[in-house]
């Protein structure tokens, strides 16, 4: 008797984990940018904006860019990755279409990491725009940041293929 009162608990206690775990996963929405607009900045006078994140994207030469996160709050930043991913890129068209997906090229280590900027401090990432079958135009290009929660700090800038 006192088996199957245990046997009982074990599978009550399995089940209950069971359905805990399921429908946790959020992967499918950290591959695209959000709903929402966040700042968005395009050739940014590097001015002061107190009290935010400001977010830029610049060329630097060819197809090399910069993304750049300036903390102009009075209080550390810190952003929670739920991959090596720290950020991601795309290209869309003069029909507002996605002809580029960064992350859907890429492969990022899966571990946890964290990345802070201190007040008054910038955090930078140089990329560069992988040769694609693109066809010549102007393409407008979008970064945002891809931290496990919070905004995405999206910038965007005019990208020429040739």
């Amino acid at each position: 008797m006192k088996k199957r009162t245990w046997l009982k608990a074990l599978v009550i206690l399995g089940l209950i984990l069971l359905l805990t775990a399921c429908g946790t996963s959020d992967e499918d929405a950290k591959n695209e940018p959000p709903a929402e607009e966040p700042k968005t900045t395009e050739g940014s006078t590097g001015g002061i904006l107190a009290g935010e994140v400001n977010p830029t994207v610049e060329q630097v030469e060819g197809d090399t860019y910069r993304y750049t996160l300036k903390n102009q709050t009075e209080q550390v930043k810190t952003f929670q990755f739920t991959s090596g991913q720290r950020f991601d890129f795309s290209l869309t068209n003069k029909n507002n279409e996605q002809a580029f997906l960064f992350s859907s090229i890429a492969s990022f280590t899966q571990s946890m990491g964290e990345e802070t900027i201190k007040q008054a401090e910038e955090l930078k990432y140089e990329f560069d725009i992988p040769e694609a079958d693109l066809e010549p135009g102007t393409y407008k290009l979008k970064v945002w940041l891809t931290p496990e929660e919070g905004p995405a700090f999206k910038a965007e800038a005019e990208h020429v293929v040739e």
